[in-house]
């Protein structure tokens, strides 16, 4: 076996030294972007929950070069948590993370190993104390300001990181909306007292959370609308951004102050970002791959909606960005290189991929390079403020319109931003496909019926567990739950039968033709996806199944242009309306997802 085995490389080395030659380049690729020098950032995470408590030990390990001019804040209630047994200083945190082969198939049955994170974090601000809530409000002293605004400021701080980068909502979605108030109303404050840094010369403050489920872009604008001060002008000294995750980065639990467990993390790591453009995707992926390890676990932030990939259902747009920005390495950064410089560069590199924009097509259909060498000049728009020397009839500036704004937005930004601005579409997916609200009741229901006493259980919903039996003290939440066939039925059900053909008739009516940022990202994980979409049972096929999809067209198109407008052929079919929505058959081999539910819930390692 030794014999093959080094014959076997001597061959692959005889017979493509390239192809270990790239791998090798990759390698120290990746090697020397973990250890180069990073850029200052300073995260605040905003909660007490197991994800603030993960996120402490990892990020807080000061011993890990990742982590080299990152200061890490903490603000909660929950001080006894975060703070030490004598709250004088930050609590130390030891995560003990479970490593699987792949994150995309944790099967129960395949090898794990563990690492340990032990870190804490730079500073914890404990807020919702009576001195926050009777202070002097006229004062506009730097004592007078409350700990979350001296969180999100740095003023006070017992630390050296400044106004913050980016705000971090790790907590339950129930939590957000109250917490969204507490954050606009002390964003108000220390904008009206300029302790915020400005804009331009500082990029925008990203607030955002690491579950955008429930709608969290329109809480944010309603926090934001009712916490606002009568004479605030709606213009902001230093702009603010927006962000949310699709699904939350870790399945972890803590049991004790000072411990947690990271027992995996999600496959994939989506986010949401407004407003849609170059410079804040650019932003919250340098901000967001440092916050969850992307670097050293070799994770890769993928954007939705309208500019998302074409997998995810978009057009492209972020695809090609990090091309352009890939080939001018706009995405390293030095140690001398500030966070506003490399926002700038963003920018510049969205202005790069309009120039380059006509090669990429031609590339995509086949064009060869010397065919369409005569289309890959700049836009004549582009070269009014160049310095070039005039070598062609492109790069003279004489005789040249002015850069107008509007030209200039057309030229360096897509249309898909222009379509959705506030990226509506990509916190909808979020909402849209938060599984968690169709799981967890539904494994609620099987767990706490009691087939041997029906009749307890539907008195006080109590049921009996045998610990000696069962092998453990209480059931478990996913392992007992989700075992149960019960529960592998009523996720098929309402899944299929209630939800995802109004997501597809929601898309169609709300994106573009030949869009579907929502409905390529239905479910949760991506293997029963995939699942899901060879059965035939995607949003698109139940939607035309169900003929939800194409009453909401025709009921929108009466709405615009009359009942005249539709063919009455079409209208015609006496009991049509009968039928739409859910009825029996609609789901494709329904038996055979409910087990297949069943069955990767109660063995997913993950979980």
């Amino acid at each position: 076996c030794i014999h093959c085995h080094h014959a076997a490389i001597a061959s692959l080395v005889l017979v493509a030294p390239e192809a270990i030659q790239k791998v090798a380049a990759q390698l120290h690729q990746h090697r020397a972007v973990i250890m180069a020098p990073q850029p200052p950032q300073t995260t605040l995470l905003i909660g007490g929950s197991n994800g603030t408590a993960t996120l402490c030990a990892i990020l807080g390990d000061k011993s890990n070069p990742a982590n080299a001019n990152h200061v890490l804040r903490v603000a909660t209630r929950s001080g006894d948590k975060y703070l030490d047994d004598n709250k004088a200083a930050p609590r130390v945190w030891r995560c003990t993370e479970k490593k699987h082969l792949s994150d995309v198939v944790a099967a129960d049955f395949l090898p794990t190993r563990l690492i340990t994170h032990v870190g804490a974090p730079d500073s914890v601000f404990v807020y919702g104390g009576q001195q926050e809530e009777g202070e002097n409000r006229n004062d506009d002293g730097a004592a007078s300001l409350n700990p979350l605004e001296r969180a999100i400021s740095g003023v006070h701080a017992p630390d050296n990181g400044g106004p913050v980068d980016i705000i971090i909502l790790a907590c339950p979605v129930s939590a957000h909306f109250a917490l969204l108030r507490r954050i606009a109303k002390a964003m108000y404050n220390l904008d009206r007292r300029g302790l915020l840094g400005r804009s331009p010369a500082r990029p925008p403050i990203y607030i955002g959370s690491l579950y955008a489920a429930g709608g969290f872009d329109w809480m944010s604008r309603i926090a934001f609308l009712k916490e606002r001060p009568v004479d605030f002008d709606g213009t902001w000294k230093r702009s603010l951004g927006l962000f949310g995750l699709k699904a939350f980065p870790y399945l972890t639990k803590s049991l004790k102050a000072g411990e947690v467990t990271l027992h995996g993390r999600f496959p994939q790591l989506q986010v949401a970002v407004c407003p849609s453009n170059a410079g804040s995707r650019s932003r919250v992926k340098m901000l967001l791959d440092r916050v969850l390890q992307n670097n050293e676990t070799g994770k890769k932030l993928e954007f939705l909606g309208l500019s998302s990939n074409e997998m995810l259902g978009g057009d492209g747009t972020c695809e090609e960005e990090l091309q352009v920005m890939n080939e001018k390495d706009y995405t390293t950064t030095s140690s001398a290189m500030s966070a506003a410089s490399a926002y700038g560069g963003a920018k510049n590199a969205m202005i790069i991929a309009a120039q380059t924009h006509k090669q990429i097509k031609n590339a995509k259909e086949g064009i060869s390079a010397s065919a369409a060498a005569t289309s890959t000049a700049p836009p004549i728009i582009m070269t009014a403020n160049s310095s070039a020397t005039a070598t062609n009839s492109h790069s003279s500036t004489k005789n040249l319109l002015p850069p107008k704004p509007a030209l200039d937005a057309l030229l360096t930004q897509s249309l898909a931003d222009q379509a959705d601005p506030f990226s509506s579409l990509a916190f909808l997916t979020c909402t849209l496909n938060s599984t968690n609200q169709i799981l967890h009741p539904c494994i609620l229901v099987a767990l706490f019926r009691d087939e041997a006493n029906p009749e307890r259980n539907e008195k006080d919903g109590t049921i009996s567990w045998n610990p000696t039996k069962e092998l453990t003290p209480l059931p478990r939440f996913y392992a007992d739950g989700a075992a149960k066939a019960e529960a592998g039925q009523l996720i098929t059900a309402i899944a299929g039968g209630e939800m995802y053909f109004v997501i597809d008739a929601l898309e169609r009516l709300l994106s573009p033709r030949g869009y579907d940022p929502i409905a390529a990202l239905h479910g949760g994980e991506p293997v029963g996806r995939k699942v899901m979409n060879f059965l035939g049972n995607s949003p698109h096929d139940l939607g035309s199944r169900s003929g939800l999809t194409n009453l909401a067209l025709k009921t929108e198109f009466v709405k615009l242009y009359g009942n005249e407008s539709v063919n009455e052929s079409t209208a015609s079919g006496s009991d049509e309306e009968d039928v739409i929505g859910n009825r029996a058959g609609l789901i494709n081999r329904e038996k055979l997802l409910a087990w297949c539910m069943s069955t990767g819930l109660s063995h997913n390692s993950r979980l």
